[in-house]
């Protein structure tokens, strides 16, 4: 009787044993059946799009569109976002800009038109063009149109059609007019050997002479502010004195403004004043930063070692916000070695009242995280961000100056 129950007892326990091991196979055919469905589901999904993508007469342009605009949304400022300082991105950029009625960032890198958000360092894609060599990129007053000097040709570029315009005319430089619907660009003739100022349709028509037998090869071109005045002058050289010509866009009322050595302009909001810079003297290795009124006169030091190029004016007309020159080698001439890039400037930030000359730093030096070397400087309307070009590669930094 005890073998007879003996028996019993270890068949019921191999069955339970067995309804055990049953029970765990079940599950885990359940569990990888489940994993593959939702692999397969998953790959249905994308072979959907796929082919809504395709039953689109566009759909590889679209679907490149949207894939550009993902990447845009999904990229982020490279650098600590919280800090008081913050490297935006880790590309070069062009076309530094300040999107109308916003207060983001805009500019052109690696073939995409971007914004990027300077609180959260959010980037978005407005759109896409394939120019090959950048060498100028400048946006017009409405943030839809933008001169570009791609591979020595200029171009006008519309955002809005994503279409460009190539100039006849052999190009040296140019900029919009204040409503940003006609471009003043200074060309050279090689039939007459003239070089001439004119001003054009956005397409390269109705052209019209402004300044005519320029005497410099290479200028830079300006407006004043509030007025329909074209302003040149030649590149900044501290072996040659450099005059600021200033021209009705008819050609009428010239005037003439310093005179110094390398001497560069910079016009305030108003067009009252002009923020100026000069070497000290012949060839010299010192730069002054000073302040004049709109006939030239009433010149004024501003004690600050830069060139206006690594400065923008406030709104108010009064402030200016300045990087400063730094580490400029003793046989170098200023301007000439920063701007030929002989040397990198380890630069400190400053507001500066150009009425009292008080200066306030905008990063003590602990918070500079490396030496940059800082150029066209920007305000966002509210000025709560100064934004700028690193020199030495080309990326976009910003400073929270409230």
């Amino acid at each position: 009787m005890r073998e007879i129950n003996f028996t019993k007892q270890k068949m019921l326990i191999v069955g339970l044993v067995g309804v055990f091991v049953l029970a765990v196979v079940m599950l885990a055919v359940m569990f990888l059946g489940g994993k593959n469905k939702n692999s397969l589901g998953s790959k249905g999904k994308v072979e959907n799009i796929q082919k809504n993508n395709t039953d689109d007469k566009s759909g590889a342009e679209n679907n490149a569109t949207k894939k550009e605009g993902a990447q845009g949304d999904s990229n982020n400022a490279v650098g600590n976002i919280n800090k008081k300082i913050a490297k935006l991105t880790s590309g070069k950029i062009f076309g530094l800009s300040i999107k109308k009625g916003t207060n983001l960032a805009m500019f052109y890198e690696q073939q995409k038109v971007l914004t990027i958000d300077p609180y959260s360092g959010k980037k978005n894609s407005l759109g896409t063009y394939p120019f090959g060599d950048v060498r100028k990129f400048l946006w017009n007053s409405s943030s839809d149109k933008a001169i570009v000097n791609d591979t020595g040709e200029y171009y006008v570029y519309d955002l809005n059609s994503n279409l460009t315009h190539r100039f006849r005319d052999t190009i040296d430089t140019a900029i919009w007019n204040k409503s940003g619907d006609k471009v003043i660009y200074k060309y050279y003739n090689s039939k007459t050997h003239k070089r001439k100022i004119r001003i054009a349709d956005i397409n390269g028509e109705n052209s019209q002479l402004v300044v005519d037998n320029l005497p410099y090869r290479k200028v830079d071109l300006q407006l004043q502010p509030l007025s329909d005045r074209v302003c040149y002058y030649p590149m900044p050289d501290a072996r040659i004195k450099g005059k600021l010509f200033c021209y009705d866009l008819t050609g009428k009322n010239p005037k003439e403004y310093g005179g110094n050595f390398g001497q560069d302009y910079l016009w305030s909001p108003m067009g009252d004043k002009i923020l100026t810079s000069f070497s000290k003297e012949e060839s010299g290795n010192q730069l002054v930063l000073g302040i004049m009124n709109k006939n030239g006169g009433q010149m004024k030091g501003l004690s600050f070692a830069t060139t206006v190029k690594k400065c923008v004016w406030a709104k108010n007309n009064i402030d200016v916000y300045c990087a400063m020159v730094n580490g400029a080698p003793l046989d170098v001439m200023l301007p000439n070695g920063w701007q030929e890039q002989i040397f990198n400037s380890a630069d400190t930030f400053w507001k500066i009242n150009t009425e009292t000359g008080k200066k306030t730093r905008l990063l003590e030096l602990e918070e500079i995280p490396t030496v940059i070397d800082a150029k066209d400087l920007i305000l966002d309307p509210e000025e709560n961000f100064l934004f700028f070009k690193a020199r030495r590669d080309g990326s976009l930094w910003r400073i929270r100056i409230r």
